[in-house]
């Protein structure tokens, strides 16, 4: 059995711009850490699949936010 959905990998040149975009919106320095992944959303009435973006200020400082669509069509206007 297999644990992951046979569906295309996550796009990294894109991962990249929404990075960036979460990075001039949020006003991020280069040390804050970014990371941009696709999960299945399983609550009702919910896209199947969601992008998660998680930034990593540090100790205590996680904030993790949803956008409620598939990454590759996730736009700068998205994030703001």
């Amino acid at each position: 059995m297999s644990l992951f959905k046979d569906r295309p990998r996550l796009d990294l040149d894109h991962a990249a711009s929404i990075k960036a975009w979460v990075r001039a919106r949020w006003g991020l320095s280069e040390d804050t850490t970014i990371m941009v992944t696709e999960l299945d959303c399983r609550e009702p009435g919910c896209p199947p699949i969601e992008t998660i973006t998680v930034v990593l200020e540090g100790p205590g400082r996680t904030k993790r936010y949803k956008i409620h669509k598939a990454a590759a069509e996730v736009t700068g206007q998205d994030v703001e």
